[in-house]
Order: structure tokens, then sequence, then C-alpha cells
């Protein structure tokens, strides 16, 4: 009896062994791995498309911006959401940082995934000569959107760019080219990160076919039209005048996006046009960007500041248009209020023609040489494209110019995430009216280390080489 229950419990060992020797040899067709995720073209593109998706994360910057700066104050149903980053009590931890840390893993997990699929790029099966066709577009999109993803985190967790100083270790951020999730990157200086992404946007503009008819622009993908915008966007932010005007009269005399004429502006902001848009984030449902500010029920969180709503003259076309008020009477943020899909699902605009005039502006203003006349044609241009009637102003000093068209920035660019890095760049601080914060956190010195967002601390205690800001 011994003998007989030992040979049977030897032979259900051997059994189990083998058996689980071939399962685990088993390789089933709906496991999904680095090897069999992209086959095909069209795998790449769905890829692509998770991409666009993520890059969702700008709505992360448009909320900060507009909570730390003057844009905004604490509405009257707040309770809680967004009130440590705006009373400027952030840290670097999850609990009160959430807001500011939030940026630093979205746009890390964009560059991871464009840098999993470049590597594809060359290898897919194309089912015909057009998707053969698609190869170095898609590969020119995701080197886009790399270098977008790293321009992000650079203005967000890096100082000001200062060309006497940043040619030295200034702290930039980490520059992630290929994917490895065990890697530990330290942070590169902000010349080597400004480097990939200027490399990395003039490749993609190689690869990306010049339009021949506006008609054929597309606003949610890259494209070389909305490429040669972020080289505006980003020469602007370098102080690289020069190149800012070049890139920024490249997408203007495109053609593709021109001003809206005033009566068609506000359609902008409920879905109902495109006009102007050079760059935006499909939301089909979600109230990602609409629901940080105010809910379907009306109650505000985050309401416009007095200082935002007296800037404009009763004539703008902006003032009805980007500050409205709930049904109960309520002030409430308008540009991401409705749209044809419903309550605060609203698309994410992250780049408008409107930018491109601006930044020609100022950077025709700041020159060695300025051009005021240059400055002030494109600052009327837009003027009169939102106020009516309009009376085209005349500059004689290079301040009182610059300080119109910051003034603009802040009147046009409202709550689409520049206000703070505006601020920021200039050297500038924040300053809100008493109406609109308490006295201690009325003003952001132009020195004060909050300037420089905090590195998450999830970074800090995953990879020992992550050195973090100042102050936190």
């Amino acid at each position: 009896m011994k003998n007989s229950i030992f040979l049977l419990l030897l032979t259900g060992i051997v059994l189990m062994n083998t058996g689980c020797k071939k399962e685990l040899d088993l390789q089933p067709i709906d496991t999904f791995s680095e090897n069999n995720s992209f086959i095909t073209m069209e795998d790449l593109q769905l890829g692509v498309n998770a991409v666009y998706g993520r890059y969702g994360t700008y709505a992360n910057d448009m909320y900060v911006s507009a909570l730390v700066s003057d844009e905004a104050k604490l509405g009257d149903g707040n309770s809680g959401q967004g009130a440590l980053t705006y009373r400027y009590q952030y840290a670097s931890d999850g609990t009160t940082g959430g807001d500011v840390t939030a940026a630093w893993g979205g746009y890390y997990a964009v560059i991871d995934q464009v840098n999993r699929l470049l590597p594809k790029v060359s290898t897919v099966t194309a089912a015909s000569d057009y998707e053969e066709s698609r190869r170095p577009i898609l590969r020119g999109q995701m080197l886009a959107m790399r270098a977008i993803s790293h321009f992000a985190l650079l203005q967000s967790y890096c100082k000001a760019w200062d060309p006497a100083t940043v040619g030295g270790e200034v702290l930039g951020v980490p520059v992630m080219t290929e994917s490895n999730p065990l890697a530990k990157p330290a942070r590169k200086t902000m010349v080597e990160v400004m480097t990939q992404i200027e490399a990395d946007l003039s490749e993609a503009k190689t690869l990306l076919p010049v339009l021949s008819n506006p008609f054929d622009f597309s606003d949610t993908v890259m494209n070389n039209v909305n490429v040669a915008a972020y080289q505006a966007r980003v020469a602007l932010y370098k102080k690289d005048y020069d190149n800012a005007i070049t890139y920024s009269t490249e997408v203007i005399n495109s053609g593709v996006r021109p001003l809206s004429p005033s009566g068609l502006f506000p359609s902008i902001w409920t879905d109902d046009s495109f006009d102007e848009v050079l760059f935006r984030i499909r939301y089909a449902t979600s109230s990602a960007i609409g629901g940080l500010w105010t809910t379907t029920g009306d109650q505000v969180y985050i309401a416009p500041s007095d200082k935002l709503t007296n800037a404009y003259s009763a004539s703008d076309i902006r003032k009805s248009t980007f500050i409205g008020a709930t049904s109960g009477g309520k002030p409430c943020v308008k540009k991401f209020y409705s749209s044809s899909r419903g309550g605060r699902v609203v698309d994410v605009k992250a780049c408008r023609i409107s930018e491109m005039y601006l930044i020609r502006a100022e950077a025709h203003a700041r020159k060695a040489t300025p051009n005021l006349t240059a400055a002030a044609a494109d600052l009327n241009e837009l003027r009169a494209a939102r106020i009516s009637p309009y009376v085209p102003e005349t500059f004689t000093a290079v301040g009182t110019l610059i300080d119109a068209i910051m003034q603009e920035r802040y009147k046009e660019l409202c709550f689409e995430g520049f206000r703070f890095f505006d601020l920021k760049r200039n050297g500038l601080p924040v300053n809100r009216l008493a109406s609109d914060a308490s006295a201690e956190w009325q003003t952001l010195a132009a020195d004060n280390f909050r300037f420089v967002l905090p590195i998450p601390n999830a970074e800090l205690l995953a990879n020992q080489n992550m050195v973090q800001n100042p102050g936190y």
C-alpha cells in the first residue's frame, strides 16, 4: 500500500511538472509584446494615435499656468480643487504638489511612447504604396511630438532661458531618445535639452510634406506648418528673435488658418469652427479640460480673475467669449464650457495663429535693432480682429510697445498655458488684485523659487541620479 501511494504521488508530480513546462512553453496569439505589437502600418498608426491622446497632458499646463499666475481665482464652488497650487503651497509630494508634478510623468509617457514607435517605423509591413509613403510622415510626426514634450518639461521644471548664463551647467531635464523602463537618467543641461528639441523639430520638418493646398491642412496631427509654429514658440523662449520672426512668418504666410472675423470667433470655443487652430487634442466625450474649471452642474471650481476681466474693453469680443456666467450668474471660464458633444466637452487648442502674430510682434520689438512699425502692424492686425471699432495705435517707445504686446498675450491667450511662462521668461512677478487673492498670496516675486516647479518625489525615490530643484 505504501509503495502504491508513493508511485501515485511520484506520477502526479511528474505529470504536474510536464504540464507546467508545456504551459510555460506556449505562446498564445493573444499575448502582446514588443515583438508582435507593431507588425503592420495600421498597428503603427494606432500607436501614433495614442501619442496624440497622451499629449492631452497639455491641459494640465493650461490649468497650472492659470492657477499660479494672475488669470484666475478660486471660485465660489471651490472645495479645495487647485487651492494649494493657487496659494503657492505646493511641494514635490503627491498630496500638495499633484497639480504641478503631474506633467512630469505625463510628458515622459508621451516621449516613451514615441521612443517605442520610432524603431518600428522601418520594420512594419506596408500593404500598399500609400502605406509605404506614410513611413517618413509618421516618423516626422513622432519626432515633433517628442520635441514639444521635452520643451514643455523645460519650461516647467527649469529656470528661465538666459543667454548670458545658460551656456554653463544650468540644469535642464533628462533627454530620452530611446525607451528603457529601467533607465535612471540624470538631468542634462538646458543647452543639451534645447539642442535635442531643435534637432527633432528640424528633422521632423524635413520628413513632413509641404502643404500645396491650405485645404489639406489638419490641426489634429503634426505637419509642416504647425511644426514651424512650435519652432517659432521655441525661438521666442530662447530669445532667438530672428528665427522667431522667420518661423512665425512662415506659418502666417501659409494661409492655412487666418485670423477669424470677430463674428465667427466665438464658434472656435464651442468646436463649431476650427478657425485659427493650428494644433488641437480632440476630445470626443471627455471633459478633461472643461471639467477643471466648472462642473456640468455649474459649480465653479476656478473662476476668471477680476484682473483679467477688467483688462477687456466692452467692445472686445474676447470678453464675452472667454468669460461667461453660470445659470446662477457666477462668473466662469467660458473657453472650455460646452460644445455640441456636451457640457465641458471641448477640444484642447494647443496652438493658434494669433500666437504667431504675437510672437512676431514681440520678436520685432525685442530685436537689437527694434522694428516698431512691423511690431505695431502685427499687434494692430490682431486687435482689429477682436475689437470693433478699432483705431490702430502708433508706438514711438520700445518699452511701451512691449508692454502692450505682453498685455495682448494676457488677454488673447488666457487659460491656454502661457501666462505663467510669459512672466517667468521675462523676469516679471505675479501681481494679483486684492479682490482675487488674500494678501499672503497676492504676489509671487520674480526671483521666487516657485517659478521653477518641483521634480516629483516619486522620481527622486526611483532615480538616485535625479536632482531636485532648489527650494523644495
